[in-house]
């Protein structure tokens, strides 16, 4: 059973929460006691009525100012910003003969450049609380590649665990934590997107021979972002039933 006074008084951001893991994450953060939260997607989001007060806003985390407008409504409302979940991302099926620069480009502005345009915007206010907690959702693909969908993904999530690796450092000593998880098969719509064939192979690689679910990897996003884990930073926590052993 969630701690409903886990994360009591704190303020969180998450992206990508339409769906997916990205909605778990943001009904768990609401679960654990959050004081107010702010989620962003291309897509409505539509959280309707909730214990604490969601600020929903639809932006393509690609476009900075967007990400710095977006930013700023959730700290003037709510005060303050503790937590940034950056989970926006796309997964294109684009075989390398079909890559263009165009098609390139748009997927590492939405999984990598997101991610950088949100950390930057919420930055300076966890700088000046001298307390945040950042957690940027890679992927299996970073270490793996790019399986069934466009090359740049695994790229992109390879670019999250070294960029969760230079802000760890630049955070250490000013109060902010930076992590990564990196999902295997997570059941998801970006899971669906890919066809049944794709989704017993992904199950059949894991050692527990299934997919994840969405809220156990929001259960291990909260842990991270969560007192239980005040001395890891830089890390990279694999949640994917077996299927990459590191």
């Amino acid at each position: 059973m969630t701690d409903s006074r886990l994360l009591e008084g704190q303020v969180a951001i998450v992206t990508g929460a339409a769906t997916g893991i990205g909605r778990a994450v943001a009904e768990l953060l609401i679960e654990s006691g959050v004081a107010g939260l702010g989620v962003a997607d291309i897509a409505e989001c539509d959280f309707g009525d909730q214990s604490v007060e969601v600020l929903e806003c639809r932006i393509d985390v690609a476009e900075a100012d967007a990400v710095e407008g977006f930013v700023s409504e959730v700290h003037d409302r709510f005060g303050r910003i503790d937590i940034l979940i950056n989970n926006a991302g796309i997964a294109p099926v684009v075989p390398w003969s079909e890559v263009t620069e165009s098609n390139w480009r748009r997927v590492l502005d939405v999984n990598l450049n997101g991610a950088f345009h949100c950390t930057k915007a919420a930055w300076p206010h966890m700088l000046n609380q001298q307390h945040g907690r950042i957690v940027n959702i890679s992927s299996v693909g970073a270490f793996l590649g790019s399986v069934s969908v466009h090359p740049a993904y695994g790229v992109s999530k390879a670019g999250l665990i070294a960029l969760t690796k230079s802000l760890a450092k630049e955070g250490a000593g000013e109060g902010i934590l930076v992590n990564a998880i990196a999902p295997g098969s997570i059941d998801t719509p970006m899971l669906e997107s890919l066809g049944p064939e794709a989704r017993v192979k992904y199950a059949e690689a894991a050692l527990l021979k299934r997919q994840g679910t969405p809220r156990e990897l929001a259960e291990s996003v909260v842990f991270l972002v969560s007192p239980a884990a005040s001395y890891i930073t830089g890390a990279t926590l694999h949640v994917n039933g077996g299927a990459l052993l590191v």
